[in-house]
Parts: structure tokens; C-alpha cells; sequence
């Protein structure tokens, strides 16, 4: 059985890198910023841990600095888990199981975009997923070295992504409910110490950078708060249906309401790590707006509930949700099918979500026709600004004129002093704010560069030309 997984998930790896080969999308503005973290390593970044710069460093090390070099991680760590996913859940329930755990979630629509688009994400579920194995093992043998592993993987999921702190409280949760007595055992806080010692760069950076990752998280958190939001909380669960590609879905709420009725272990196991995670942004989603990915990483062990109860179904409700799968799955990877199928009216082009994929790599050919290497090259948005980096030729250090919330770049803007007395080109979604003038002596425009797709103009770009930089920017940012 292990070889048709194998066989199974190398295809679609397969498939996924020539996907990010020929299929015309750019990289994610996330996908760019992260990249242009790992040009300047560092022990932690403004809103997120490093794992991804390091992992972006080691990849385009040996590929380059190309989009194959960046989401070449994003396969890889798919991949990689649904194998060891295999052997875990086998061990747990038995091989029919393993085979549904380690190819099903191939379909869910949230598992295709980790498995595609290399962001921060990708790496959670990856040392989560990992975390949860060797906490499973830990508990049923309590040996030293498990629990070693456990503080290891932890910490290296928390490298990852902050939410990987839900492991602590929802592990001491599950050992109480099944093991109490090893909560006096002192090995099982071994693997705390261990995850500690190695989330402490992160802690060390804040420090030195007063604490702002933990200001930009905590207004986060506040943004846009206030109780009760039904209509965030709708958006909440349509996304996650999405996520899961629909039937899943629904199988899941019906495998945590049974597995708590039935009270097994191995089941309540699954459902705490994957139910709670569900509820916590669920009460969040009727203060704030949640983006549905927030809870991506909890659907590792509720993808394994899916393959205990999907194997148990009726062979229609299989049927369907393989069929269905499969088509949200192409779906997604290719929009344009809205089109071909007259399908238009469900899913615009200015609602499309690729459409922030599309036209960063003709807007860097734009710049790069003005482009000597001397010049200052920044906007008013780091997204911009991190898709010129990697674009542009020669990959030119950019910049940002903050008029929104502090980013990675703020945090860099002591380089601006050695661009003093030379020209710049700016790039944003309009034309330079009055606060940029005071840093120049002129300022001109150049031109527009709209971007078209599925045959209409979603975004455009305005280019100027400035002279004479002052090497400082007059900037106000607002908040974290």
C-alpha cells in the first residue's frame, strides 16, 4: 500500500512543479516579501518567525532566486508529510486509513494552496503535523527521548508560525484527559525546556526590537473588533468549508461530535487538536475578521478524522467527495476555467483571487527598462516593493514609504542613507504621496502599467521618476 501512496503523492509533487513552471502566475507578494527576508538573515522578522527566510536562503542557494527556487519548499514539505503521515496513521487506526490520511488531503483546497504557494504556512503544518506524531508516541511510551523530540519539533513549529504555541495548553489538555499521572512525571517538561531554548532568538530579536512582532500580532487581534460580527463569523465558516473542500467538511463535524460521544482515545486525540483550534477562531470570527488560512495548520489532525470516517462511508459519499475534490481542486489552480465552462458570473476576474498572482513579473521588465543599478527603487506598499526586489533584474534592494502600519521594511530604512543625492523610482497603485516630495527635488511621471486578467484589467501601476534623494524618507507610520 505504502508504494501507490508514494507513487500517488511523487505525481502530484511532480505535477505541482511543473504547475509553478509553465502555468503563468507570479509569486504571492507574501511569497516575494519572505523571500526577500532570506537576502538579509536574521534571528526573527517584524510579523513573523524565520523559518521561511531560512528555508527560502537554502533553497534559492541551490536553485537560484526563482519561483521554482521559493515554492519548490511548499512541495517538498507536502510531500514529506504525507508519507510520514502514512506510517503514523497506520500505527494509530490500520492501512486503509494511512492510505486516505496521506492522499485525500491532496484535494482539500487549503493542502493545495500550502502545497503550491510557499508562505509561512506551508512550514506550520509541516512541524505541527510532525509535533502532533511525537507527542502521540510520547504519551503512550513516555520515554525521555520522545519527549526531547516533542520540545524539538515544537520549537522548530514555532520558528515557523506563532499559532504553534496552541501545543502547549492543548497537549497538557489531552494528557490530562488521558494520562494524568505523567503530568507529575518531570520528563514530560523536558520537551517545554527544549522548545523554549529554541524559540529564545525570537525572544532575544523582540527584545532588541521592542517587542514589535508581539505588538503587530496583539493589533491583529484587536483590528476591527466588535461583538457579536455575524457577518465576519459567516465569512469564517464559508472558508472553511472551502478549505476542506466542502463534503470533508461536513464529515469533520459529524467525526468530533462522534468521537466525543464514543470517548476513544485515539479519536479524542484528533478531535482536541483540531476541534479546539476550529472553536478558538470560530468565537474570534464574531469579534474580528478571521482569514480563513488562520486555521489551516488544525486540520492536520482533522484530516486524519476525515480518513477514519471517510473509510467508514457510504461508497456515494466517497464518490462525491473524490469528484468534488477533484474539481474545486482544478478549479482553483486554473480560474480560467470559470470562463470556458460559463462560469464567469460565479467567479470575476476582479474577485478572482489570482488575480494577486498575475502581472509582477511584467511590471519588474517595466522597471528594469529604467533601472541602471544606481537608482532608489521603493513604494508605498511592501507588497509592491517585494515583488520589484525579486523582478526587477539584478534584484535591486527596494523600499517602502510607510503610510499604513509598520512592516520588515521600516525596519531597514537605515539603508535609504546610502542612496543620498541619487535618483529613485517609485511604483504604487496611485501616484506618490505629498509627504514622499519633501525627500526630492523633482518628481516625474513616466507611465501606467495595467494588468490583464482572463482578458480583463484588474490592477494597475503608476512609475515615477524622482531626483536628488535627501537619504531620508519623512514617513508616519500608523500603528503595528
Amino acid at each position: 500500500m505504502f508504494l501507490y501512496v508514494f507513487l500517488i503523492n511523487l505525481i502530484l509533487g511532480t505535477l505541482r512543479v511543473l504547475y509553478i513552471l509553465f502555468y503563468p502566475i507570479d509569486l504571492s507578494p507574501e511569497e516575494a516579501q519572505y523571500w526577500d527576508w532570506s537576502r538579509h538573515l536574521d534571528l526573527s522578522y517584524y510579523s513573523k518567525p524565520p523559518m521561511v527566510a531560512y528555508l527560502n536562503f537554502i533553497s534559492t542557494q541551490i536553485l537560484g532566486n526563482t519561483e521554482l527556487g521559493v515554492r519548490i519548499n511548499a512541495v517538498l514539505l507536502a510531500f514529506l508529510l504525507s508519507l510520514v503521515t502514512y506510517f503514523f496513521v497506520k500505527k494509530v487506526f490500520d492501512e486503509k486509513v494511512a492510505f486516505v490520511a496521506s492522499t485525500l488531503p491532496n484535494l482539500f483546497v487549503g493542502l493545495s494552496i500550502n502545497a503550491v504557494i510557499f508562505t509561512t504556512d506551508s512550514p506550520l503544518i509541516f512541524f505541527w503535523g510532525l509535533s502532533l506524531i511525537a507527542l502521540y508516541f510520547a504519551v503512550e511510551k513516555n520515554r525521555l527521548s520522545l519527549w526531547l523530540l516533542v520540545g524539538l519539533l515544537g520549537g522548530l513549529a514555532f520558528l515557523s508560525k506563532y499559532p504553534a504555541v496552541f501545543l502547549l495548553p492543548l497537549g497538557i489538555l489531552y494528557v490530562f484527559l488521558v494520562k494524568p499521572e505523567l503530568l507529575r512525571d518531570l520528563k514530560i517538561y523536558s520537551s517545554v525546556v527544549v522548545a523554549f531554548i529554541i524559540s529564545l532568538p525570537v525572544l532575544w530579536w523582540n527584545i532588541k526590537h521592542d517587542f514589535v512582532s508581539f505588538k503587530h500580532v496583539s493589533k491583529l487581534a484587536e483590528k476591527g473588533s466588535s461583538f457579536p460580527n455575524i457577518s465576519s463569523f459567516l465569512e469564517f465558516l464559508g472558508g472553511q468549508v472551502l478549505l476542506l473542500s466542502v463534503i470533508p467538511f461536513f464529515i469533520l463535524l459529524y467525526a468530533w461530535f462522534d468521537s466525543i460521544r464514543k470517548r476513544r482515545k485515539n479519536l479524542l486525540f484528533f478531535t482536541i487538536f483540531s476541534l479546539s483550534v476550529f472553536l478558538f477562531f470560530a468565537f474570534l470570527s464574531l469579534k474580528k475578521r478571521v482569514y480563513a488560512n488562520w486555521v489551516g495548520f488544525g486540520y492536520y489532525a482533522g484530516s486524519v478524522l476525515i480518513a477514519y470516517y471517510f473509510v467508514k462511508s457510504p461508497r456515494i459519499l466517497k464518490l462525491s467527495t473524490v469528484l468534488l475534490g477533484v474539481l474545486l481542486t482544478l478549479l482553483l489552480h486554473f480560474t480560467p476555467l470559470f470562463d470556458w465552462l460559463g462560469l464567469r458570473k460565479l467567479l470575476p476576474p476582479k474577485r478572482d483571487p489570482t488575480k494577486f498572482l498575475v502581472g509582477w513579473e511584467k511590471l519588474g521588465k517595466e522597471v528594469s527598462k529604467l533601472y541602471t543599478g544606481r537608482e532608489l527603487i521603493f513604494s508605498h506598499a511592501y507588497q509592491i516593493s517585494a515583488e520589484l526586489a525579486f523582478y526587477v533584474e539584478g534584484n535591486p534592494r527596494t523600499f517602502v514609504f510607510h503610510l499604513g502600519r509598520r512592516t520588515q521594511y521600516y525596519l531597514w530604512r537605515d539603508w535609504l542613507k546610502d542612496y543620498k543625492g541619487k535618483e529613485a523610482i517609485f511604483v504604487g497603485y496611485h501616484p506618490p504621496p505629498k509627504a514622499v516630495f519633501k525627500s526630492f527635488k523633482e518628481v516625474k511621471f513616466i507611465k501606467k502599467v495595467p494588468v490583464y486578467w482572463r482578458g480583463e484589467k484588474v490592477r494597475e501601476f503608476y512609475i515615477f521618476k524622482l531626483s536628488n534623494f535627501s537619504g531620508v524618507f519623512y514617513e508616519k507610520p500608523v500603528g503595528y
